[in-house]
């Protein structure tokens, strides 16, 4: 029997891919890392993220307050003498703080509590595989597009964020440093929406497009492309790269890649359908500069915000927009996994489902920057 341990399980991700364990009959399987005062506590906040994917209650009964260990990568060692872990098969590390701010826990998450995590795994007896989820943005902004699934900058790639420099680090000393970690490691694209659901599970990234569609335009063409895959899809890839006795490669894309990604006009066209207003057409990119021209009409078009960190948040989003660089994922489709559905499959349910909600809210989502910072006048 297989012993499958889930970090992250409250995240958006790590819940998606716990929902899908669910749903695959693994509930008996999972041991989940939960960050929690208690494992009853952990349970609670489990399940509360899994019935934002709609989860069955007869599928949550599949859980119990044994199978969750109330911690976090950063206090891990406090429980990493838990008998439980000895039993361990098959992780799929999903922890992480994804923030595209400037937050000083980054790296001490990112990197040095993921790397002792890792280290304690690689002790365990049954270990069979590691998966580790990075981040396809970890080949840095100087990639050719489409970015090979075997190609690494190292320590030459630029980032524009602390973020993907931390998971781009991280994975290379696990590499370097843990060489009998029986690792594998995922990277997803840009990880937005649920096929099914829309943003009902989360709204993290999406209100990006909200807020390009109220601009007219954003820092890109409208024949540019953007490589978007599923949270559900992601997560059943995932699962599949954890449990499958074999595999070819131990470095993947999750991505749409060249046949999956979609243009800015066609994701405009659904956006617009989904919102019931009509599309912008062939858009040309907009500076940052002259967006920031337009602070003073940021609450006509984006709703009750704050104006210097819609700035910070455009600029920070819009400069991956722009890279225009979509990710290989051969070796994805060579183990036999489907194509990602398209983003223009599910805009339409993303746009209806997010539309009640305001910009600045679902921003707190993906940006944990200070919200004390003075408001621009």
């Amino acid at each position: 029997m297989k012993r499958i341990l889930i970090t992250g399980a409250t995240g958006f991700l790590g819940g998606a891919i716990v929902a899908r364990c669910l749903q695959e009959g693994l509930g008996p399987e999972l041991l989940l890392l939960a960050r929690a005062q208690s494992p009853e506590d952990g349970l609670r906040r489990v399940t509360d993220q899994l019935r934002r994917f709609e989860v069955p209650e007869w599928q949550l009964r599949a859980l119990s307050s044994k199978q969750i260990l109330p911690s976090d990568l950063r206090e891990f060692s406090s429980i990493g003498d838990d008998a439980r872990l000895r039993d361990v098969s098959q992780v799929i590390n999903c922890a992480a703080l994804a923030s595209f701010g400037s937050d000083p826990r980054i790296w001490d998450i990112n990197v040095e509590a993921t790397l002792a995590f890792a280290d304690r795994a690689r002790r365990w007896p049954r270990l069979e595989r590691f998966l580790h989820v990075g981040t396809a943005m970890s080949c840095g902004i100087q990639a050719p597009s489409p970015v090979p699934e075997d190609y690494d900058a190292g320590a030459a790639a630029e980032h524009l964020v602390p973020y993907t420099d931390s998971k781009a680090t991280a994975e290379a000393r696990m590499r370097a440093e843990l060489t009998d970690l029986p690792l594998v490691v995922a990277r997803p694209s840009i990880v937005v929406g649920h096929t099914r659901l829309g943003c009902l599970p989360s709204p993290s990234i999406f209100w990006v497009f909200r807020v390009a569609k109220a601009l007219g335009g954003f820092l890109c063409a409208h024949n540019e492309r953007i490589d978007v895959v599923p949270v559900d899809y992601c997560a059943g890839v995932l699962l599949g790269l954890a449990t499958r006795p074999r595999l070819a490669f131990d470095r993947y894309h999750v991505s749409a890649g060249d046949a999956a990604s979609c243009t800015f006009r066609e994701i405009d066209v659904g956006l617009s359908q989904g919102l019931g207003v009509a599309p912008a057409g062939d858009f040309a990119p907009v500076s940052f500069k002259q967006i920031a021209t337009m602070h003073p009409q940021f609450e006509r078009l984006f709703g009750p915000c704050n104006k210097f960190l819609m700035l910070r948040a455009i600029e920070s989003y819009g400069r991956f927009a722009a890279l225009n660089i979509l990710f290989d994922n051969r070796r994805l489709l060579q183990e036999g996994f489907p194509l990602a559905p398209r983003f223009t499959d599910y805009i339409e349910r993303c746009a209806r489902t997010a539309q009640g909600g305001l910009i600045a809210e679902q921003m707190r989502t993906d940006l944990k920057w200070d919200q004390r910072v003075p408001a621009m006048q």
